[in-house]
């Protein structure tokens, strides 16, 4: 497996869960994943990890963190050949490194290879950048480096946009990604009326709408308090965000409080009411999943897999101008109802997630080993 970044880092967000998920739920694998030997907007190697050599880190995963002076791509094949293995997960499509050159690998070597898009394949994601990734898009079908391949999407919209633009002869595997295995028993947390708490987890960035989800508090009535957890690598988005912060009114709270370690989100979701993420677009949604499994709701934009939540009470997934009014609905919530959709969301994750796990490994196990 082939990814940019990977843990301990977790400032790159779902892909990295994505993989950790995968390999900690299929043990009967054997897992090599290549990556670099820093986090997301890092520099600095992970400490206490050497670089350049295999790191046993579980019975059955190994990662080889490459760092910068020594990442080409003859290195690159050098570390996938000498693992022999059977197939090759290439995460993402744009990287250099490790997109790219992986690509071109595998298929020199004549290896299995599947290709995660990642939803960078999305209309939306392909707005961004849009003619130099026209370019290098056209470029690869007309050297038809996915000849012989196969994607990995998430969702059967995302299997749309590869094949609109890879092609619609590619073959496309639809597999949910993987959940975090450890779902724990719900924790009940006393709602009051006329108050609420919020958390964020995710890249404070405008594909994940945090902006939106702050001008969404400007006027709600009641008190609201809402963490942010996530990266913050876009100064000029935060410092907009800030001033509408600085705006809100005394019965709002919002505070950013850094990079939330993998291992630390579920606490941080138990300790609020709902999760508010109303981004631009989701291939999955890490953090809404495991909202789910914590027994929270989440307010969320029409962007993601997860449809018609209010319905089963689980959460809103609204439009942006929905937002304040759902805010609003939940602030004026009494503890009884507020419960109501507690277990609404925690039984959602059980039908919808958990009982569906054991066919999803299944479908997996085929697709990267058979």
């Amino acid at each position: 497996m082939t990814i940019d970044w990977y843990l301990p880092g977790t400032s790159s967000g779902g892909p990295v869960r994505s993989i950790a998920n995968l390999v900690t739920a299929l043990p009967e694998i054997d897992f090599y994943i290549i990556t670099r030997n820093t986090d997301y907007c890092s520099t600095a190697p992970y400490a206490g990890i050497p670089s350049n050599t295999w790191v046993q880190q579980g019975a059955n995963v190994w990662v080889y963190y490459f760092s910068e002076d020594q990442l080409t791509k003859g290195k690159m094949k050098e570390v996938i050949q000498g693992t022999n293995a059977g197939s090759l997960y290439v995460s993402g499509i744009y990287s250099r490194a490790f997109s790219q050159w992986p690509v071109s690998i595998g298929k020199s070597l004549g290896i299995k290879t599947i290709v995660a898009a990642r939803g960078m394949l999305s209309p939306h994601a392909l707005a961004v950048k849009p003619l130099k990734k026209y370019v290098f898009l056209s470029f690869m079908r007309w050297i038809n480096a996915y000849e012989h391949m196969s994607f990995h999407a998430t969702s059967d919209e995302e299997a749309k946009d590869i094949q609109t633009v890879i092609g619609k002869r590619a073959k496309v595997s639809v597999l949910a990604n993987v959940a975090r295995q450890e779902i724990a028993n719900i924790q009940e947390i006393a709602k009051e009326q006329g108050s609420v708490k919020l958390v964020s987890i995710g890249r404070i960035a405008p594909e994940k709408g945090t902006l939106h989800g702050i001008k969404a508090l400007q006027d709600v009535q009641g008190t609201v308090e809402l963490d942010l957890y996530g990266t913050c690598y876009n100064t000029e988005y935060w410092k907009q965000c800030e001033q509408v912060i600085s705006q809100l009114p005394a019965n709002i709270q919002v505070r950013y409080n850094g990079v939330c370690p993998t291992e630390e989100v579920p606490t941080k979701l138990a300790a609020a009411h709902a999760l508010l993420l109303p981004s631009e677009g989701e291939n999955y949604g890490h953090a809404i999943v495991e909202s789910f499994a914590q027994g929270r709701p989440v307010i969320i934009s029409k962007h993601t897999p997860w449809k018609s939540l209010s319905e089963v009470q689980a959460g809103w997934d609204v439009d942006n101008h929905e937002l304040s009014t759902v805010i609003q609905t939940l602030v004026s919530m009494n503890n009884e109802a507020y419960q109501t959709w507690s277990k609404g969301a925690y039984r959602f994750a059980q039908e919808r997630i958990v009982n569906t796990q054991g066919d999803l490994l299944e479908e997996y196990f085929n697709v990267l080993v058979c």
